[in-house]
């Protein structure tokens, strides 16, 4: 490497010793996959809105049923009150199949 900004110094917990932060960054991703499935539901069109740079209704979502709840619940509750359902890493697992066979063809 050149220089630290290519190698695993570029990860600001690896540079200052916090190694364990990597199962909360896997834990993000499962609890972003079911919260983009919920608002898949309610918002079907969410792909089109996004790619015209139309943030409009993809924000109102967030802000009623994320940020104005976040600081309520503990993630285990507030993923139940949006996505109605307990942690379920089904639909992160999915949106990865979808993503990587639309790049990829498999």
């Amino acid at each position: 490497m050149e220089n630290d900004s290519e190698g695993v110094m570029q990860d600001t917990h690896w540079a200052s010793g916090f190694y364990g932060y990597f199962p909360s960054y896997a834990l993000g991703n499962i609890y972003s996959g079911q919260m983009l499935a919920t608002l898949a539901k309610d918002i079907p069109d969410w792909r089109s809105q996004l790619a015209q740079g139309n943030l409009t209704n993809i924000k109102a979502w967030l802000i009623k049923n994320v940020h104005r709840q976040g600081d309520l619940y503990d993630p285990t509750g507030l993923i139940r009150r949006i996505t109605g359902k307990k942690l379920d890493a089904e639909p992160y697992l999915r949106y990865l199949q979808e993503k990587y066979s639309r790049l990829y063809g498999f």
